[in-house]
């Protein structure tokens, strides 16, 4: 991470769920003009946070959560192994380009790599900035041309 990025990168807390709930609903009403229930999502967060199958990083700077991670260890029989599939990553709007980011999928990496995972995988969605900004294939993931993305809504 850039020096300017972020103060530190860590394991998130409990004390942490309102600032990760706060970076969801942000995003999901400026990329989706959606309103988001921040029930559900601080639900959701703290499952993460609980959870032996997944885990919650978040980046500081100063005072402030400059953004977060979210990725759950899959076992994968196909894949001979676990996977990392990375469901969230969220960087303040004002801390963005400054490798917050990237310092974040880097602890992931290391946390995969150290739980001998076979492969990190994530969605982006084709309209979001990140994806336009090919983000993510800069860190040397690749968009797959061999697999199609199907989803369901069951509610």
């Amino acid at each position: 991470m850039k020096a300017d990025a972020a103060d530190q990168v860590r394991r998130a807390r409990e004390s942490d769920c309102q600032a990760i709930v706060d970076l969801i609903v942000e995003l999901r009403h400026e990329e989706l003009s959606v309103t988001a229930d921040r029930e559900p999502v601080a639900g959701a967060v703290r499952a993460s946070l609980d959870s032996s199958e997944a885990a919650v990083f978040v980046a500081e700077d100063g005072a402030e959560l400059a953004g977060f991670v979210v990725v759950h260890w899959i076992p994968f029989p196909m894949l001979g192994g676990t996977e990392a599939y990375i469901s969230d990553l969220i960087v303040r709007r004002n801390k963005r380009g400054r490798g917050v980011g990237r310092g974040l999928v880097a602890i992931v990496e290391g946390e995969a790599r150290r739980r001998r995972c076979v492969r990190a995988m994530l969605n982006n969605r084709i309209a979001a900035e990140s994806f336009r900004r090919a983000f993510y294939m800069k860190l040397g993931f690749r968009v797959r041309d061999d697999f199609a993305n199907l989803v369901k809504a069951l509610q």
